[in-house]
């Protein structure tokens, strides 16, 4: 639903990355900033881990749909937060606190992931409380943007 992720030639960061509204340079549009952070959090990794290969392992990881009111949906209304966590667990693609830390854990303790590296990882089915590894999308793989976003940001940050 809505606008895909794409970050189109990243020319909100290659202005002066100072004052930007999205990464692609266009108009603030929250869903469409969600989706984009999530394709930034695998070209960022993808290119870690080409970079840092061997010296650590580096993953990208999603928790799943975890709406809990009290939980990562504190910040939202009350009300939408408890209705629409409860329409996520009817429709069975809801996660919990529980297995969201418990598949983070293992991601970064687990000797059986030890040496995994570059790796995409959710809860799939949705819902089903089992983590799986995902090859990212076509754009993710294009290294030549996971180079630029790298150094776009390394430059905005002063490194």
């Amino acid at each position: 639903v809505g606008p895909p992720a794409t970050l189109g030639s990243l020319s909100g960061l290659s202005s002066d990355g100072s004052n930007f509204s999205m990464v692609d340079g266009g108009p603030y549009d929250p869903d469409k900033a969600y989706k984009d952070s999530k394709l930034c959090n695998i070209l960022f990794m993808l290119e870690a881990s080409r970079r840092y290969g061997g010296k650590f392992t580096v993953n990208a990881f999603s928790p799943g749909l975890i709406a809990d009111p009290n939980g990562f949906f504190r910040n939202q209304n009350k009300a939408f937060a408890t209705v629409f966590n409860r329409i996520t667990k009817v429709a069975g693609v809801a996660s919990t606190n529980e297995f969201g830390g418990s598949a983070l854990a293992y991601l970064a303790v687990d000797p059986a992931v030890e040496g995994l590296t570059g790796g995409w990882y959710d809860q799939a089915p949705p819902g089903k409380f089992q983590l799986a590894k995902h090859a990212p999308s076509v754009e993710a793989q294009n290294v030549e943007e996971q180079k630029l976003l790298w150094d776009l940001s390394s430059k905005l940050v002063g490194i």
